[in-house]
């Protein structure tokens, strides 16, 4: 999963370094989406398909995550990647597991351990620290 998400980064944003990164991830989820039918066909999977999406709830969430996830969330970090570069967004990007974190803590009101405080504030200490001159 990381190296694929490295990799689609790196190759994206030196494939279509001047291209609107909005427009850059349709080219990227058009690629996925060909990609997704040529393996549901290879291992006979289409019916699974037909089945979430007489799932309503189910098909809302997914439709929810896909909106924030593939399109909004992919489409920044290509952006942050052209104007910030790669390594600096990869490490943004990284931070992922902390806004998890800090909405369960505030959302869900869930209890937090020394190791995973102390786990967030460097996680924050050591994204503060790129942008320092």
């Amino acid at each position: 999963g990381s190296l694929g998400q490295a990799l689609g980064l790196v190759l994206s944003r030196y494939g279509a370094p001047t291209f609107d990164a909005f427009a850059a991830t349709q080219i990227r989820i058009l690629s996925g989406l060909i990609g997704f039918a040529v393996l549901f066909t290879v291992l006979r999977r289409w019916h699974r398909i037909s089945v979430t999406f007489r799932d309503r709830a189910a098909m809302s969430m997914i439709t929810r995550g896909a909106f924030f996830g593939p399109f909004l969330g992919v489409s920044l970090g290509l952006f942050a990647a052209q104007r910030a570069g790669t390594g600096i967004a990869a490490t943004l990007i990284a931070t992922v597991p902390v806004i998890l974190m800090v909405t369960a803590i505030t959302v869900h009101r869930e209890r937090v351990g020394v190791q995973e405080g102390v786990g967030i504030l460097m996680a924050v200490a050591g994204v503060a620290l790129l942008f320092l001159k």
